[in-house]
């Protein structure tokens, strides 16, 4: 029986990234929330991203998977997104790790040459591209450094020219990733005029 298209996306997605999640795996909560979406805003405080989401997906903020944020859903076509994070573990000689910002992309095309998936396409501006195939899905990947986190964006459809027909949904969502605002401060004594410095 083929999986449908969110359990062949995260199968995917898990496979291509399982080196960077292998230890997560064993604590994840079946069932957990990542984030909250208020309208068409999904706020992940755990991750500190907020992204606006496109209108007319169905969307979910419930993952059994370790960095997934949220994953989307259209059924005409078939086309599915999922935003996933990983933390940057800072200096290492891993390949496999995402141990600076500078090679992210470099870390996600090399976990996808290991785990064999055909890829079509790289493509370098401003926010790393890479398009692949995995069996019967065409796939688009954006890496993005929000912080110290790489933000993975994936869209996955069942031919070339769905995957191509989301392309603007798709950066759209891409350009609206960003980092939670800081709480306001509040004020304190020391911020009257004339107050002296702490």
């Amino acid at each position: 029986m083929p999986l449908s298209p969110p359990r062949a996306l995260f199968r995917s997605t898990a496979i291509a990234l399982a080196a960077t999640v292998v230890a997560a795996i064993a604590t994840v909560d079946v069932g957990r929330v990542a984030a909250e979406i208020d309208g068409d805003t999904l706020v992940a405080t755990e991750h500190g991203l907020r992204l606006d989401l496109p209108r007319g997906w169905r969307a979910s903020e419930v993952s059994a998977y370790p960095g997934v944020v949220v994953w989307l859903a259209r059924t005409t076509p078939r086309v599915t997104i999922i935003v996933t994070v990983d933390p940057l573990v800072g200096p290492c000689r891993d390949p496999l790790r995402f141990c600076a910002a500078e090679s992210a992309i470099d870390v996600v095309r090399q976990q996808l040459d290991d785990a064999g998936f055909r890829i079509t396409a790289q493509t370098q501006s401003r926010t790393p591209e890479l398009e692949y195939q995995a069996g019967k899905r065409f796939l688009r990947h954006a890496v993005l450094v929000v912080g110290d986190q790489v933000v993975s964006v994936i869209l996955a459809a069942d031919s070339p020219a769905n995957r191509a027909a989301q392309g603007r949904v798709f950066d759209r969502l891409t350009q609206t990733v960003r980092p939670l605002a800081a709480p306001p401060r509040r004020a304190t004594s020391a911020d009257e005029p004339g107050a002296a410095p702490p």
